[in-house]
């Protein structure tokens, strides 16, 4: 849309899929004010970036009206490097923040006030933590909402939340799409089973070894008992030596006087 002192465009409509916060980046050219043989005192050399929230593609030639309110401005963007006669050509980068989103998706606008310039690209995207695990903990692929997500994760497989009153482990997730710090968690593995790959994954303990507890690693089967299979959680006495229903896993088998 053009008119005497303003040139707008709009974008389509774009979902938010999600995202309560956008990153804008436009790569653009601004000829220089002096530079213009029509140079007069309504030259600029900055534009306008406005955005405008919708549930559907709703947007119409005459519909959001073509002015600042409806429209959220989101800023005024200057250039870095202004287009001389006979001057080096360089294109200008700048990314933008906008939110908070809460409608099914957006409009952009731009919004040019006696500028000459050149909208090169719009790059419009969200960051988000991509699916981690750690300390035997898993947690899901996390859109940040606020400048510090929580998630909730879960134990890996054949690990399972210790303590009295076990809670599911906790992490962070920064708005620029980061991890923050350990995540906070009771998961270990279960009996017959240890930490493995730098605590990503609980491994079966192999034939010959045990452990009964969720504490510590797998560990040699006691004198005169043998684990026939992986995973044991105990090994069983060998035929003629007995262990009493009171011994712990971890004792010695032996045989009668």
């Amino acid at each position: 849309m053009e008119s005497l002192s303003s040139q707008w465009l709009r974008s389509g409509f774009i979902q938010r899929r999600g995202a309560s916060q956008v990153y804008v980046e436009l790569r653009f050219t601004m000829m220089e004010c002096s530079s213009r043989s029509t140079h007069h005192r309504s030259c600029k050399e900055t534009f306008n970036l406005y955005y405008y929230q919708a549930d559907s593609n709703e947007a119409t030639a005459t519909y959001p009206p073509w002015m600042e309110n409806p429209y959220t401005k989101v800023d005024t963007v200057a250039a870095d490097f202004l287009l001389r006669k006979g001057g080096e050509r360089k294109f200008n980068v700048k990314t933008l923040r906008l939110g908070p989103l809460t409608k099914r998706g957006f409009y952009l606008a731009f919004q040019s006030q006696g500028a000459c310039m050149a909208l090169l690209s719009v790059r419009v995207f969200f960051k988000k933590c991509p699916p981690l695990i750690s300390m035997l903990s898993s947690f899901p692929e996390t859109v940040p909402r606020y400048l510090v997500q929580e998630a909730h994760g879960s134990c890996v497989e054949h690990a399972a939340l210790q303590g009295p009153r076990p809670r599911p482990p906790k992490l962070f997730c920064g708005e620029d799409g980061q991890w923050v710090g350990q995540p906070t968690t009771s998961c270990a593995c279960l009996p017959g089973y240890e930490p493995a790959e730098m605590q990503t994954r609980c491994a079966a303990c192999p034939v010959g070894q045990f452990k009964s507890g969720t504490e510590g690693r797998c560990r040699d089967c006691p004198e005169y008992s043998q684990a026939y299979s992986r995973g044991a959680a105990a090994c069983a006495c060998r035929s003629g030596y007995l262990r009493a229903d009171s011994d712990p896993a971890e004792s010695s088998c032996s045989t009668l006087p």
